[in-house]
């Protein structure tokens, strides 16, 4: 899929060539972050930029560790404004892309995941 929100070859890389274990990981994340939009917008909402934080650097290692990239570099930038203490006049594009990015992530892998 040439449109694909991951880079299997990247993830599967990190996993030993173990599809087994990326479908594992993909499950558990379609399962697990269902709500994970929410719980971001909750906390930006509230100026609790300390569980933003939280929340965007734990979503960039999850993301970086699926190979979802975009995902990934979505929640860096969310990570950097939350480290600054207040919203940039970056933070609504920044949060937009977070959410479509996330959004597209747990749909595909709903979809399923084409690992070859």
């Amino acid at each position: 899929m040439a449109d694909s929100a991951f880079n299997i070859s990247d993830a599967l890389g990190r996993l030993m060539n173990n599809k087994k274990l990326y479908q594992k990981l993909l499950d558990k994340f379609g399962a697990g972050y269902g709500d994970y939009e929410d719980k971001v917008v909750a906390a930006f909402e509230a100026d609790n930029f300390e569980e933003a934080l939280h929340l965007s650097h734990t979503m960039k290692g999850l993301a970086g560790n699926l190979g979802a990239t975009s995902l990934q570099e979505a929640s860096l930038a969310l990570e950097q404004i939350a480290k600054g203490g207040a919203k940039t006049p970056e933070f609504g594009d920044a949060l937009e892309k977070f959410k479509a990015e996330l959004r597209r992530v747990l749909k595909e892998v709903a979809d399923g995941v084409d690992l070859g």
